[in-house]
């Protein structure tokens, strides 16, 4: 069976929902894209990175342009011993002066920027580098829920199918239970026969019943990939899928182009630890204004004067203990990645020989199914002719339905199945 469940929905109503109506899986998908929360998510991660990558040209120059305001009152200021001989005293005497302002104020506005800091540029190429990771990552989450969404749909067409089965041979079931009856009433068998026929139809009226449920339950999974804000009614069938083109071949390295970009980004993240070792030239400059009185702050009889200087300066850091480790940390990671890209190269090449052989099983299933259902339908129909004539026991019947009723779950099933793996086909040549 195809039927796998990929979320638990929780009990109680869900809240109102639009119902719209889809011809086909792609028209599905293209709108369910715009309300399916891992995608919106995903959607934001990528335009992080975008800033990411717009901050760091920006972080190249680093430019800075601090400024301070400083009002310093001196409660207290501090006097000096001056030689006495200056005021006209005796030599080897002294005499205390204040110098300085009570009241100061100081305004300084500093820009500052680099031209040339190595570790900031190597930022720019890991940012660019890591724009395309995370959109390769967005893609890959995007193609895991549409796989998702792939199964549900197919397993939706399937149940519906095997539900329009189950329902005709319900029906199936009640007619030969009226016979058995009519028989049993002319007194031709015996009760027990009534009872086998009776159960044999409860059986299939209940896996009808269990049927529609589990429609019910994919219906409800389908719905909340749309955040239940959309309740989809899907108006294609089995019949119509089996009319589409499967592909020839299958192409999908996304995985690959992930730990090749996860490389990438770790080949920077090293050169831009080493760079870090190089000299970093900046431009530096001061603009000050200050203001002195011993009335209050900007009194209007203080002295006022400004200074200024601007220069070049030149720093450079000695490499550390925890630099050269973190280096050497991600150089090993390094050789994990390669040895990654290795492994996923051999696995894509497996999953597309997996699944075209997947897809010729379920071809060829699907064909014996068919084959099969129709020798099970030409059987039934006389076993039917003969128990009507009383030249066949009613167990022989009854095996007869079930054999047919079993084949033909299967046919559709393997046809579903079919669908699927070509959905799955299609997804990863799309991605």
């Amino acid at each position: 069976m195809l039927c796998i469940s990929f979320f638990i929905i929780p009990t109680g109503s869900l809240p109102a929902q639009d119902i719209k109506q889809y011809n086909s899986l792609e028209e599905l998908w293209q709108d369910m894209k715009t309300h399916n929360y891992i995608i919106k998510n995903a959607a934001i991660q990528e335009k992080i990175a975008s800033l990411t990558y717009t901050s760091s040209i920006g972080n190249a120059i680093n430019p800075r342009i601090p400024v301070n305001l400083n009002f310093t009152d001196y409660t207290k200021l501090q006097r000096n011993l001056i030689p006495g001989e200056f005021f006209g005293a005796e030599p080897g005497t002294f005499k205390q002066i204040q110098f300085g302002l009570q009241y100061a104020t100081l305004a300084t506005i500093q820009p500052q920027f680099d031209i040339l800091n190595p570790g900031s540029l190597s930022q720019i190429k890991y940012a660019e580098i890591n724009q395309k990771y995370i959109k390769n990552q967005q893609l890959l989450l995007e193609r895991d829920v549409y796989e998702k969404v792939n199964a549900t749909y197919y397993n939706i067409l399937s149940l519906r199918s095997q539900y329009e089965i189950l329902k005709k041979n319900t029906a199936v079931a009640e007619q030969i239970l009226s016979i058995v009856q009519s028989k049993y009433d002319e007194g031709i068998i015996r009760k027990q026969d009534v009872n086998d026929a009776r159960s044999n139809m409860i059986i299939i009226k209940d896996n009808q019943e269990q049927t529609a449920k589990n429609i019910e339950i994919q219906e409800q999974i389908l719905s909340l990939f749309f955040e239940n804000q959309i309740k989809p009614e899907i108006k294609e069938n089995l019949v119509q899928n089996t009319l589409s083109n499967v592909p020839e071949s299958i192409s999908s390295t996304l995985t690959l182009q992930g730990i090749l970009l996860q490389s990438a980004l770790l080949r920077q993240e090293i050169k831009g630890l080493q760079y870090q070792y190089l000299p970093t030239l900046s431009f530096v400059s001061s603009f000050n204004w200050q203001h002195l009185s011993n009335d209050f702050f900007l009194a209007s009889d203080a002295t006022s004067f400004t200074y200024n200087n601007i220069g070049l300066r030149l720093s450079w850091e000695f490499p550390t203990v925890q630099r050269i480790s973190n280096i050497k940390n991600k150089q090993y990671q390094l050789q994990t990645l390669s040895l990654n890209e290795q492994h996923a190269t051999q696995e894509s090449l497996t999953e597309s020989r997996q699944l075209k052989t997947e897809l010729e099983k379920a071809i060829s299933q699907y064909d014996n199914y068919t084959a099969l259902q129709s020798l099970k339908e030409d059987s039934y129909q006389k076993y039917l002719l003969q128990y009507k004539e009383n030249v066949l026991p009613l167990d022989r019947l009854l095996t007869a339905q079930n054999d047919l009723l079993t084949i033909q779950l299967k046919t559709v099933t393997s046809l579903a199945n079919k669908a699927f793996i070509t959905g799955r086909i299609k997804i990863l040549n799309q991605y």
